[in-house]
Formats: structure tokens, C-alpha cells, sequence
């Protein structure tokens, strides 16, 4: 009688991953200024109208830096989740060998067959708007202030963030028989 041995051996991974930095560099700005003799001032400044536009962009998903760095780390820490668990139980549907059926054939015809795209209806957020009315302004002063602004500048370095993925043990899979005398 013939008997068969199957030993496996698992896939080993090494992750090394370096976080991603931001310096930021800032100089004060400089206001250099200059007095005239009194003045009269009469004027009418203009309403300040406001447009908050964030929620609408937000509806059709634009989105600021910072909330948009952290939904595609939520979705990239939830992608790999879900690869660890698909490969697990393909690895588990393998290891399963007394269930006489063709593993590998069903996993090749399941991942051929992809899923239908969800569509979904959502409605767009309209803008904030607000708009403020200001009065008449009139303005009597000793003097004039005549002004010059050399505004500060901000300069920032970025580095990205780095994965790096290092296959320490391929899987594999061995077959052996061995006669067995009855």
C-alpha cells in the first residue's frame, strides 16, 4: 500500500517602513512706517461676503491635506487587512486537502470573477455663504501712517514615507509517497 506525505512550508515576510517627515522654516515679516500731518477720512468700505466652499468640496471628495492623508492611511491600513485575511484563507482552503475538491482551480476561478462597482447617489453640500454689510467710516486723526509690509516667507522640506516588503521564506508545498507493507 502506497502512502502519501505532504509537508508545506509557509511564506515568511519582513516589513521595514520609515514614517514620513515635514520641517517647516519661518521669517518674521517687517513693517517699516511713516506719519503725516491729521487727516479727515470718510469712507465706505465694502460688505465682506464669505464662502465656505470646504463642505461642498468635501461632498464630491476633495478634501484638505491632512483629512485626506488620513482617509488613504485608513484605506490603505484596511486594503492590507483585507489581503492578509484573503490570503489566509486561501492558505486555509489549501491546507483542507481531505476535501477531495480541486483548490486550486476554485481559487483561479474566484479571483477571475470581480465584483460589480457599487453606484451611490449622494447629494452635493452647498457652500457656506455669508455676507456682512459695513457701514460708513469716517476717520479723524492726528496724523497718517504710512506703511510698508515685507511679509515673512515659510519654506518647508517634505521626505516621504517608505515600505519596504522582503520575502524571508517562500511557501512551498511537498509531495512524497512511501510504501507501507501491510
Amino acid at each position: 500500500m502506497l502512502r502519501i506525505n505532504i509537508s508545506t512550508q509557509p511564506i515568511r515576510l519582513n516589513y521595514n517602513t520609515q514614517n514620513a517627515k515635514l520641517n517647516l522654516q519661518s521669517t518674521p515679516p517687517k513693517v517699516e512706517m511713516e506719519r503725516t500731518p491729521a487727516t479727515l477720512e470718510i469712507r465706505q468700505p465694502k460688505g465682506e461676503l464669505t464662502i465656505d466652499h470646504t463642505p461642498f468640496r468635501y461632498s464630491i471628495g476633495l478634501k484638505n491635506i491632512a483629512d485626506f492623508a488620513r482617509d488613504n492611511a485608513a484605506l490603505g491600513r484596511q486594503t492590507a487587512m483585507d489581503t492578509i485575511a484573503r490570503i489566509v484563507e486561501e492558505g486555509n482552503q489549501m491546507a483542507r486537502f481531505e476535501t477531495k475538491s480541486n483548490v486550486i482551480a476554485n481559487l483561479a476561478f474566484n479571483a477571475s470573477i470581480g465584483e460589480v462597482p457599487d453606484i451611490t447617489w449622494a447629494p452635493i453640500a452647498a457652500p457656506k455663504i455669508h455676507y456682512q454689510a459695513n457701514p460708513a467710516k469716517i476717520n479723524a486723526s492726528a496724523g497718517k501712517v504710512d506703511f510698508s509690509v515685507q511679509p515673512g516667507k515659510v519654506q518647508g522640506d517634505y521626505q516621504h514615507g517608505k515600505v519596504d516588503i522582503q520575502v524571508l521564506q517562500y511557501p512551498s508545498i511537498q509531495f512524497s509517497t512511501v510504501d507501507v507493507k501491510v
